[in-house]
């Protein structure tokens, strides 16, 4: 065995033993521990549903009962996606706004992964110690987080989530499909290399940045660029890419439209906020205070938060979001040289961004995807 293969054993192995040491100190831990696994764990991104797994159901939550009084726990937002568009600049600058408490770690995945550890560990997320408290006379701040995969959950517990908060508002950013795609199966070639299946995130399966920059470390400039090599995407062909995209993950990703109408069955179309992910570049403070807004926040406090945003930091984050991008999909150049993959992308993606244009109209909405029309 060369050095390079033993090299990715060894990060397999690894991976395996941290994941059996997060179980071991789950069941025996102390409480300080346990909120350490929290976190680790809900970095990971949702395994793809089966669709036999049950909906979550919180009767006791539900905000028709006297249970839910005034000054308890209440979620006033969610950012359900996409994937790849850019979410998690919005989470750092909406973290800024003083009228907002959003979780220190984006994608909780509560309503798809996270559910069965109740509401207790839900608000915890935000700092809200028990759901159960009432603090009647102290303003709350509007509680809200950001998971990118909430965009495909299904109907029932989409249902669920009304039930319980029928004031929710939603935001969704859409990107590019091919742009988004690519992206996506670029970081997932890459993560594959680390020695982690596909849909586990490198950083909450080995220990975080800082243990990922440790093994990294302990690498030679030699396997580094080996590594580098396999993850490009020149290291694999056309079909891999197409195999990778007619999948269920990543299909499901791909078909905004039906997705959305997941949730437009349950939340009025006023309470649901459609954003073009090229908007973001172009007007960053736009967006933002169109966001903010949306999801609840006064007028004159949105505008002076947005106001009060410092540019280069704006500016850095927007170009930070950019460049990480591109570093996932090595620049779109690289899909450019290979023209022929692109097209079959766009053939395979065509339908569903003609869908989501016809839904986007249907909304009202006067932008569009670029749905590779051959006349264009």
């Amino acid at each position: 065995m060369s050095d390079f293969a033993s090299l990715l054993n060894s990060f397999k192995q690894n991976a395996a033993s941290a994941s059996r040491a997060t179980k071991t100190s789950r069941d025996g831990s102390s409480a300080a521990t346990a909120a350490h696994d929290e976190q680790l764990s809900s970095k990971k991104r949702p395994r793809p549903s089966s669709g036999t797994s049950q909906a979550p159901n919180f009767p006791a939550f539900h905000s028709s009962l006297s249970q839910k009084k005034k000054g308890s726990f209440e979620l006033s937002f969610l950012v359900i996606g996409g994937q790849k568009c850019g979410t998690t600049w919005l989470h750092t600058m909406l973290q800024k706004c003083k009228q907002l408490s959003l979780p220190n770690q984006k994608e909780v995945h509560f309503w798809d992964w996270h559910y069965k550890k109740g509401f207790d560990w839900y608000t915890r997320q935000f700092g809200y110690p028990d759901y159960n408290t009432t603090n009647a006379n102290i303003k709350q701040p509007l509680y809200g987080e950001i998971t990118p995969d909430y965009v495909v959950l299904g109907s029932s517990t989409i249902a669920e989530i009304h039930r319980c908060f029928p004031d929710l508002k939603v935001v969704f950013v859409a990107r590019d499909l091919v742009d988004r795609a690519w992206s996506a199966m670029i970081m997932e070639l890459r993560d594959q290399n680390m020695g982690l299946n596909a849909g586990e995130f490198a950083d909450g399966v080995i220990g975080g940045k800082d243990s990922k920059r440790a093994k990294t470390a302990t690498v030679s400039t030699a396997q580094q660029r080996r590594m580098r090599q396999l993850s490009s995407p020149s290291s694999q062909p056309d079909s891999y890419y197409l195999d990778r995209l007619r999948n269920t993950t990543h299909n499901s990703r791909s078909d905004y439209a039906t997705s959305l109408n997941h949730w437009y069955e349950h939340f009025p179309t006023d309470s649901i906020l459609l954003i073009d992910y090229n908007e973001i570049k172009a007007n960053p403070r736009g967006i933002l205070e169109k966001i903010a807004m949306h999801i609840g926040v006064d007028e004159v406090i949105a505008k002076q938060y947005v106001n009060d945003l410092d540019d280069e930091e704006v500016r850095q984050r927007v170009n930070a979001a950019a460049k990480r991008d591109s570093k996932d999909g090595d620049s779109s150049s690289s899909l450019s040289q290979r023209p022929r993959l692109k097209k079959q992308l766009e053939s395979h993606l065509r339908p569903y961004a003609m869908e989501f244009n016809t839904l986007l109209k249907n909304k009202g909405y006067s932008w569009t995807l670029n749905d590779y029309s051959q006349e264009k």
